[in-house]
């Protein structure tokens, strides 16, 4: 049937041939065992090997394809835990979604066991669903309910086993019909012979619970939605933009909400589903204090596993699914950073493997890093990377001070006046930490892409640390640089400041063109006759790139050379200034509308000659409309 499982095909066929799954199992080439006492292994379930397949499709009739749709490798290419949880079993990374790759004792939906009424469904039910073996599904679409997540007769989970081994269909030695449940009776021993079975129809739709008498409409109306959003993912029809480490994120998300409740409480929307959820979660962060306090192993507090019940299982997905939905990264961070927190005090051990996670993705992994800085360096739990519009070569070396004016406005009144570092040194920070943002890198590996040097990189981050650190800026730092790489990833013109630098590496202000800046200019004779050109270089050479002047080429040169530059960059600094009047003011006017030409020249890779009689032109109109001046931007405007 469509959509049907493995399992549930030989539970349907048994019923049909009236024999037990065990010695269908055997016939069929699924087990090597005697068919009175045939396990067949769990794992068929996830891929039937390559001979097994050819030889189950030859004993069924089936071709390979259809065998290979009755087991869970349709959904490894979109589900990833199933990709790595048994693949590779012993690695510490993969312990957190092993629980969850897939479920051994399936959800089900009793209308869909009833059948669509036609003659061999009314005999035999419908199909038991591959997709109810996956942790992430939890309702049913077509019939607007919650799964079934335990027998209405027993009242236990299907597929059980008091010895705890799990076997791909319980008690396969049988015969029962394909819809009855096979669990054990507790009131049968395990021992004797001819233990009796539940046996309870479970597509008895007077069976069938009627919602939970706490859960509104809008919240079936959300978990619906939800589920729909997941299909789309495991079906392939919606990826996102992360792509398919969407279910590791999920899955480590609700690791998080779990360890650290009720502290992510407000991600969950009723009052109902909170209470339900808290009936899971409570006794594993109790079994975790107590595990702590009495040096037992963290797996049996059952935290790794996905709640058993229906209703908890949703409520936490749509917790997790409600977090990942931040789109802003700064947002995703503040939401993520107190469960860290929590998760990192209470439960240290549990930290460690989310630590160690590797299959999630870059902006969730940015979200969850967390740093130590020191004035010996600058470490961090691990190196993320994070998905971003904006590319390396689009970062200024230098934060543009409108840029800076905007996002660090009062952030330096949380430090005493005498501790706070210069705005230069927070510009260039701030240039360092967004090549971080998207590269992972550290600061001094960041320094290089934007024309600066590891040295400079190391001693600014032991600056700045020793300022930061005792009133615990960093964190603040760190948000408000997110913001700047949302707001450079969300603009609509790209600017390749890389491209820039590298066209102006070489340049020089010829001297003719800075005697003519300067010149005409009341209160500038001495800078206009002492004539030397490598102030403008630097200065148009800043505007063009957004670098610092001082870090130019012409300035790293002289100093290469052993030349004496203190009277260059205290030149070059004067004609910094915020705060400039008559004079200086005039000529910085005519540099910016220099620069803002030399930059447009080196985005439209053309010749890099500058029209001077334009600029002067230019220059002079504003200073006539007294335009204020305002530091040259990115735009070449």
């Amino acid at each position: 049937m469509p959509e049907e499982s493995l399992p549930g095909f030989l539970l349907r066929l048994s019923s049909r041939l009236e024999i037990p799954p065990s010695w269908l199992a055997v016939r069929c080439g699924l087990t090597e065992r005697s068919v009175h006492n045939a396990r067949i292994p769990t794992l068929l379930l996830q891929d039937l090997p390559g001979t097994t397949a050819q030889n189950f499709a030859l004993a069924t009739g089936l071709d390979l394809a259809e065998v290979s749709a009755l087991t869970l490798r349709r959904f490894e290419p979109h589900y990833s835990p199933l990709r790595t949880a048994y693949r590779t079993p012993h690695r510490t990374t993969t312990m957190l979604s092993a629980r969850w790759a897939m479920e051994f004792s399936p959800r089900y939906c009793p209308p869909c066991l009833r059948g669509d009424g036609s003659a061999i469904q009314q005999t035999w039910g419908g199909p038991w669903k591959l997709q109810w073996h996956l942790p992430v599904t939890f309702v049913c679409p077509q019939h607007y309910r919650l799964l079934e997540s335990v027998c209405p007769g027993c009242r236990r989970q299907l597929n059980t086993s008091s010895s705890g081994r799990f076997n791909l269909i319980t008690s396969p030695g049988t015969r029962l019909h394909a819809l009855q449940c096979r669990n054990r009776t507790e009131s049968a021993a395990p021992q004797a012979r001819g233990n009796r079975r539940c046996g309870t129809r479970l597509d008895r739709l007077d069976h069938a619970s009627d919602p939970p008498p706490g859960l509104i409409a809008s919240d079936l109306d959300r978990l619906l939605a939800l589920q729909q959003r997941i299909d789309q993912r495991l079906f392939g029809d919606q990826q996102g933009p992360d792509g398919t480490s969407y279910f590791e994120d999920v899955i480590l998300t609700a690791h998080l909400i779990t360890l650290s409740w009720p502290a992510a409480a407000d991600l969950i929307p009723s009052r109902y589903l909170q209470t339900r959820f808290d009936e899971h979660a409570a006794p594993i962060a109790e079994l975790i204090q107590a595990s702590q306090a009495m040096d037992l192993p963290s797996r049996r507090t059952g935290a790794r596993a996905a709640p058993a019940d229906t209703t908890q299982r949703a409520a936490l997905l749509l917790a997790a699914d409600t977090l990942l939905g931040e789109q802003d990264q700064t947002s995703l961070r503040e939401q993520v950073r107190p469960l860290v927190q929590t998760v990192r005090s209470r439960a240290p051990m549990y930290y460690g493997q989310i630590a160690r996670s590797l299959n999630i993705s870059p902006r969730f992994a940015q979200a969850l890093a967390t740093k130590s800085y020191s004035t010996h360096g600058h470490r961090n739990l691990r190196t993320p990377t994070r998905k971003h519009r904006y590319s390396v070569e689009e970062v200024p070396s230098y934060l543009p001070k409108l840029w800076f004016d905007t996002y660090f406005d009062g952030f330096l009144d949380h430090m005493p006046e005498d501790q706070r570092p210069r705005m230069r040194a927070l510009r260039r920070a701030a240039s360092l930490q967004l090549v971080k943002l998207a590269t992972g890198l550290s600061w001094h590996r960041c320094a290089e892409p934007l024309g600066l040097t590891p040295k400079m990189a190391a001693k600014l981050l032991a600056s700045l640390a020793k300022r930061f650190e005792p009133v615990k800026l960093w964190p603040e730092f760190d948000r408000r640089v997110d913001q700047i790489a949302d707001h450079l990833g969300a603009a609509d013109e790209r600017i390749n400041y890389a491209s820039r630098r590298q066209s102006l590496a070489e340049w020089r202000m010829p001297s003719e063109e800075w005697h003519l800046l300067t010149g005409g200019i009341p209160r500038l004779r001495r800078l206009h006759e002492q004539g030397d050109p490598d102030v403008g270089t630097a200065l148009a050479w800043g505007g063009a790139t957004q670098g610092e002047p001082c870090c130019s080429p012409i300035v790293r040169e002289s100093e290469r050379k052993d030349r004496d530059v203190t009277s260059l960059t205290r030149e070059i600094s004067l004609l910094q200034r915020d705060e400039m009047r008559g004079a200086r003011l005039h000529l910085r006017r005519r540099l910016d509308a220099y620069a803002a030409r030399l930059a447009r020249a080196c985005d439209r890779q053309t010749n890099l000659q500058v029209n001077i009689d334009d600029i002067l032109s230019e220059a002079d109109l504003n200073a006539k409309t007294r335009r204020p001046h305002t530091e040259w931007q990115s735009s070449g405007d």
